[in-house]
């Protein structure tokens, strides 16, 4: 499972939604909300219509109630701000949003979008993002709050995530999904 977390395929399609919830709205997603989401930009597709699939997904993504009703009525420099303080992170690049916004050749989607794909976002939900994949890939439910400590694990130690792993492979509730 490390190597398909760490996978192209993965980081460009599950990484990818997963963090949309880490930018706009500061947390994780539930495991009944990512599952949806990961189908719209998963399946047997080419990188035109990967590419094409991803941007619907940003459109659709801030479209949603709970996203307009939180970004709304913000300024565009508001909203950059807004959103990369959801996130936690410090962006290089927020003057250049901003003016993109106002010269309106970047959409609001487009933005969170290249906020969402940022390093600093990358590199920010990481860890935890493993760690809730394990969750979701293994037990199909979302963590409980014993999660926070396999992202102390991981943190202390990032090259050894097979204690993780082998903790979720090991799991009675993983193993009980295949007895009869």
């Amino acid at each position: 499972s490390e190597m398909f977390f760490r996978s192209e395929e993965f980081q460009q399609r599950g990484y990818f939604v997963y963090r949309f919830y880490s930018t706009a709205f500061g947390q994780k997603p539930d495991y009944a909300a990512f599952a949806p989401d990961l189908g719209r930009v998963s399946g047997f597709l080419d990188a035109t219509q990967l590419e094409a699939a991803k941007a619907q997904f940003a459109n659709d993504f801030t479209a949603r109630a709970a996203f307009v009703n939180q970004y709304g009525t913000l300024s565009n420099a508001q909203y950059v701000d807004a959103l990369a303080q959801t996130a936690g992170v410090t962006l290089s690049n927020r003057q250049t949003l901003v003016d993109s916004l106002s010269a309106g050749t970047l959409t609001r989607a487009q933005a969170l979008r290249q906020i969402a794909e940022s390093g600093e976002v990358y590199a920010k939900y990481y860890n935890q993002a493993f760690v809730v994949m394990e969750y979701f890939g293994y037990l199909r439910r979302d963590p409980d709050i014993l999660y926070l400590n396999w992202i102390d694990v991981l943190d202390a130690n990032p090259a050894d995530s097979r204690r993780m792993v082998e903790g979720f492979v090991d799991a009675t509730e993983y193993r009980n999904r295949f007895q009869q």
